[in-house]
Parts: C-alpha cells; sequence; structure tokens
C-alpha cells in the first residue's frame, strides 16, 4: 500500500543518521496503527529485486518454532475423509501432523500410509505405532525450487498426453492403465507447489526463496499449477476413453494423434513462456490453440461415423473435447505468463 499525504501525493520521510553508520527513517503513524505495532515492536526488513525495502510485523513471518496439527480417527471413521484432512493441514503448511487413531479400523494405518506416499511430498512418517502416526512435513523448496517443480509436473502431464493418444495406436490396456496411475504424480508435484505458495503468502520473506519476486506472481503461479493439474487429469480421461475406442480406423487414430501433437505443443510452450517470462512464446500459444478449438469441429464430423454405438460416439466426443481442452489450459497459462511479464506500478 502506497502511502499518501493529505493531498494524495506519496508521503516522504527524511532519512535520518543517528550516529556512527545507523540511518532510520519514521514509519507513518495511521500504518503503525492499523497492522496493529507498538513502541519497540520488532519488524522485518527485507531488499526486494527492485532495491526498495518491505517492512514486515514479525509476526506475519513464519517463526522458526515448528507448528503441529492433530487429527483424530474415531472408529468407523471414513477413510478419505481422514486422508483429504491431512493434506488440508499439509497444504496449509504444517510442520508435523499427528493423526490418533484409537480403536479404528487396522486398515486405516496401511491407507493413510500409502495414501501419504501416493499424493505428497516431503512427508516423512517420523513415529509409528497401533495408537497413530507422526509425521513430518519437509519444506523443500531449496532443494526443489518453484519453477523447476512446475517444469517437472508438466513433462510428466505433457507425457500422460502423448501416451494417452497412443493408447488408440497400440490398443494396450496397459499402457492406459500405466497414464492413468501417473496421474498421482502429478498430483504429487500439485500438492507440493500449493504448500509453497500458501507458505509463501504467508510468510513474504519466502517468496524470494521460492524464486518468485512478488505476492502477484503467487497468485499466477496458483492458478497455472492447477491448469497443469487439470491438463493431467484430461489427459488419464483420454486414456480411459481409448479403451472403448480400438476399433477407430487408422485414418481417424492419425487425425487423433495430429490434434493431440498440436494441444501438447500449445501447453509446453505455454509452460515455457510462464517460467521465462516470455510474451512472444505465450502469444503464439494462444494463437495455436485457437487452431486446436477449430480443429476439434473439423475431427469429430470426419470419425464420427453412423455404425458407431452410442458409447464410441460418446467416447470419442470426450476424448476430443479432453484434447481441445488441454490446448485451452495451455492458452490460460500463457496468458498469466502475458500478465506476468508486465511490471507492477511503482511508487512516485
Amino acid at each position: 500500500m502506497l502511502m499518501t499525504n493529505k493531498a494524495g501525493g506519496p508521503d516522504f520521510r527524511k532519512v535520518q543518521k543517528t550516529g556512527g553508520d545507523s540511518f532510520v527513517v519514521s514509519l507513518p503513524k495511521t500504518w503503525v496503527r492499523d497492522v496493529g505495532l507498538r513502541a519497540k515492536d520488532p519488524v522485518a526488513v527485507l531488499v526486494q529485486s527492485d532495491s526498495s525495502l518491505l517492512v514486515v510485523p514479525r509476526r506475519d513471518i513464519r517463526s522458526s518454532v515448528k507448528s503441529e496439527a492433530t487429527l483424530e480417527a474415531a472408529q468407523g471413521f471414513d477413510k478419505d475423509f481422514l486422508l483429504r484432512h491431512f493434506i488440508s493441514y499439509y497444504l496449509a503448511g504444517y510442520d508435523t501432523i499427528r493423526i490418533l487413531l484409537g480403536r479404528s479400523d487396522t486398515g486405516l494405518r496401511s491407507f493413510i500410509r500409502e495414501g501419504i506416499r501416493r499424493k505428497l511430498i516431503g512427508v516423512e512418517i517420523i513415529e509409528e505405532s497401533s495408537g497413530g502416526i507422526l509425521t513430518q512435513c519437509l519444506s523443500g523448496y531449496m532443494d526443489l525450487p518453484l519453477k523447476k517443480a512446475l517444469e517437472r509436473m508438466a513433462i510428466i502431464a505433457a507425457g500422460m498426453l502423448a501416451d494417452s493418444a497412443a493408447v488408440l495406436r497400440t490398443k494396450s490396456k496397459s499402457m492406459a492403465q500405466e497414464v492413468i496411475d501417473r496421474d498421482d504424480e502429478v498430483d504429487r508435484f500439485y500438492h507440493f507447489l500449493l504448500r509453497q505458495l500458501n507458505i509463501a503468502v504467508r510468510d513474504r520473506s519466502v517468496i524470494s526463496e521460492i524464486g518468485l519476486g512478488s505476492t502477484r506472481d503467487c497468485l499466477g503461479y496458483r492458478l497455472a499449477v492447477k491448469s497443469v493439474e487439470r491438463v493431467a487429469d484430461h489427459a488419464a480421461a483420454i486414456a480411459g476413453e481409448a479403451e472403448y475406442l480400438i476399433g477407430l480406423t487408422e485414418p481417424s487414430v492419425t487425425k487423433v494423434e495430429e490434434m493431440t501433437a498440436l494441444s501438447r505443443k500449445v501447453f509446453d510452450s505455454s509452460v515455457s513462456a510462464l517460467v521465462r517470462l516470455n510474451g512472444k512464446l505465450a502469444e503464439e500459444a494462444i494463437a495455436k490453440a485457437k487452431e486446436v478449438v477449430q480443429m476439434e469441429g473439423r475431427v469429430s464430423g470426419e470419425i464420427l461415423a453412423p455404425k458407431m454405438s452410442g458409447a464410441q460416439v460418446a467416447s470419442t466426443k470426450m476424448m476430443l473435447e479432453s484434447i481441445r481442452r488441454t490446448a485451452e489450459y495451455g492458452s490460460d497459462i500463457a496468458e498469466i505468463a502475458i500478465d506476468l511479464t508486465v511490471p507492477e506500478p511503482q511508487a512516485i
């Protein structure tokens, strides 16, 4: 927030020298009151990438004290409900999460352990007994920066998309299932990235540590990460529908492969544009996404045949829609890239 004087202009304050090499500048009284500071309360002064300074009350900086959450499972407790709540605490940024199992189903512990393994990155089980599980959530963003994690997530999703179309040619049910199973790996990165972004929004000192410049970047990447996760969902859906379309003719399979390749190109280019903040590449991706939308109608008209069963027609339409939606999600990512290339307004 830019502080202004009564005339509406910037509230300029002089830097004072207090002796030696120390300099001070007074804080606006209204700001101090609005954020609830009192005399002698500590604040953090963070140097930004544009050489400006960010003053943050210490309570807004993540404490070095480890945070812990506790979940209690009663007898007959729904397993999926418990796992969803565990993931919610993980996303919120808790350092340790304890699950009290009590006299619950003996299979619950195995279900939670497997769910953590499949869905989350950086969660270690440090204690386990018949009465409960204690997990530690490692931050991980120093070893796996946000942009690199997003690129890895996108590579997996793009590979799923390519392989889902290949199922039509190979007629391999095992390949279709393998594509569907890979969705768990994308979900792991999705949850990992959301956790980092949630922590960064709450603790602004983490923003630079995960490789971003401001809270605006956090919002943009939050939307982009969701789009990548949805692309993986659509790839899994295509693989699932392909099982019912093994009777498509060779020309029809080729057309689907061409549409998939173009959609994947849109997606790959969009992610690259975002990570590199390349506006030109983003614009090219958006233009190609429009080609995919036009291609859907053309391909649909060419491969749908009267001799197809109702189930085949429905599966074909759903498959083409998922391919088109992948390109549209890529276009969404490209628009985020363009938005982030525009510099934020600077205080005068």
